[in-house]
């Protein structure tokens, strides 16, 4: 086994304060010293959420927030960017809802929403908004997120007919480019950059491993300090009286299940849970059993032939 030479803290100290001469200061620093890297947190206003990722979101960080179709990603987006004095939404789904996001909280002047064509022109952007230092941005989603390469290959072989040439992993590509950058930015400016993504099924799963994946490549994954997993745990439920719909139930909401897949911010695999009410938000179980029984009070069966005489 080799012998360690004895250390020499002056050479250390030297080669550090020559770091600091040639790229400025705060490049190099010691434990405990002020380094203008201190991460501050925001409440995200559900609580237990706030405790499973450490006290609150990061500000600075990125933050990836996936599950399949239909599990509130979008919701708790919303509900994210309506913590903020200003907020940057980029519905790279096009699927963007006004009504939506004013229940949630979100309000005139407040919410910009930037609309684009290419994945490469909502990436800029979402740059240039964190240099201003915009307190949050949101991605609606990176698998929208397409570059106009394979765009513009797509659109002429709808034009000729010919054959398609679009390359596999544009999007994984685009990420890899300009989170790096995104990343950097952010931690200067403090801006949190939500990236929601969806789930995909995994074509090369082993018996005993992962089943699934989402899509963008590995620098999602990579980049971001909290990956957080959202999926519907069960629905909110009244009995329904509506002579139109044929359904026992009325789902008035639904559960949303949180799980910290990764984080580098707190102690990952903490999981809670969420109601979400559809036209008000998410709210506590206390004010989801209120809501319920306000509900059930109110909604008492209305014949077809008193609503027609209505009109």
């Amino acid at each position: 086994m080799p012998k360690q030479n004895k250390l020499d803290k002056t050479k250390i100290i030297a080669l550090c304060e020559n770091i600091k001469k040639k790229e400025g200061e705060g490049a190099v620093f010691t434990l405990g010293k002020d380094s203008g890297l201190k991460m501050n947190r925001w409440s995200t206003g559900i609580e237990d959420l706030d405790k499973i990722i450490g006290g609150g979101m990061p500000c600075g960080r990125i933050i990836e927030i996936y599950g399949v179709e239909s599990s509130a990603k979008t919701s708790l987006a919303f509900h994210l960017m309506a913590r903020h004095e200003m907020a940057l939404y980029e519905p790279s789904e096009g699927s963007y809802n006004e009504e939506r996001a004013k229940i949630f909280g979100n309000k005139e002047g407040q919410l910009i929403v930037h609309r684009a064509h290419y994945g490469e022109e909502y990436l800029s952007n979402m740059i240039k908004f964190a240099e201003a230092g915009i307190p949050i941005i949101v991605l609606d989603s990176i698998p929208a997120c397409k570059p106009r390469e394979d765009i513009e290959k797509l659109k002429k072989m709808a034009e000729t007919g010919t054959e398609n040439t679009e390359r596999i992993g544009g999007t994984a590509r685009l990420m890899h480019r300009y989170l790096p950058l995104l990343e950097e930015i952010c931690e200067r400016t403090g801006t949190t950059v939500i990236l929601i993504n969806q789930v995909r099924d995994k074509l090369d799963a082993l018996p005993f491993g992962e089943k699934t994946d989402t899509p963008g490549g590995r620098a999602p994954k990579f980049f971001s300090s909290i990956r957080i997993q959202v999926a519907r745990k069960g629905w909110i439920e009244i009995p329904n009286k509506d002579p139109h719909n044929t359904a026992t139930s009325e789902k008035i909401g639904m559960i949303t299940k949180c799980k910290i897949v990764k984080s580098k911010v707190s102690n990952p695999m903490g999981e809670c849970e969420i109601p979400l009410i559809f036209d008000k938000g998410f709210v506590s179980f206390e004010e989801m059993q209120e809501i319920r029984k306000e509900r059930m009070k109110n909604n008492r069966v209305k014949p077809v032939k008193e609503e027609k005489e209505n009109k």
